[in-house]
């Protein structure tokens, strides 16, 4: 648009109607701070967003809460990595506080401020990514053949043996779940061996 055709707009001298908002980028394109300017009547003028006092804390927050796929652990219970970037980030816990973790093994404290606006997004991270304990064995196999059978679990380096399944799956159960030992009976031997061997 052409200013004086702004001009002729903004001071009544043309017939069109004006509709708010249209023209208010141009308008305020050559704004200035302390100038006063003619905003026709009707017009809707809308405040910009305040900038943020702590942008880096806000797009750490903003990256965890709306992409939290792209973090992960680098060390269990201590340390998130946005993997996209490499960038780490020290998670002890709330009381030490959070950290960037630096390339050269030390950390960069955050401020209690950035801390309050980063934790949030954190704790739901953490919430949202942990696994809890059910108190369940893992899924067992059972192999053997005639008097010998034996009972393992993928993962697990225990593999217990018996005359029978149920032999063999509780000799196995009793090595892997100090739970499980509870109900031994007095003077009981099992028979357990590593299954990496």
């Amino acid at each position: 648009m052409r200013s004086f055709k702004l001009l002729d707009r903004l001071l009544g001298r043309n017939a069109e109607p004006f509709v708010p908002g249209a023209h208010l980028s141009a308008l305020s394109s050559k704004m200035e701070a302390g100038q006063c300017w003619i905003v026709p009547e009707g017009a809707v003028v809308v405040p910009s967003p305040p900038e943020p006092k702590y942008p880096e804390a806000e797009r750490i927050a903003a990256s965890i809460r709306d992409f939290p796929e792209d973090w992960g652990w680098l060390m269990k219970g201590y340390k998130l990595i946005h993997t996209p970037s490499g960038f780490v980030l020290w998670v002890a816990n709330q009381d030490y506080g959070l950290a960037e973790v630096c390339s050269n093994g030390g950390k960069g404290d955050f401020s209690k401020v950035e801390q309050a606006i980063i934790w949030p997004a954190v704790s739901d991270w953490l919430a949202r990514n942990k696994v809890g304990f059910t108190g369940r064995l893992p899924k067992a196999r059972i192999k053997g053949r005639d008097d010998a059978f034996c009972c393992y679990a993928d993962g697990l380096p225990w593999m217990g043996v018996g005359s029978s399944p149920e032999d063999a799956y509780r000799a196995w159960r009793h090595a892997i779940s100090a739970q499980a030992r509870g109900d031994m009976r007095p003077n009981e031997y099992l028979q357990v061996r590593s299954a990496s061997l």
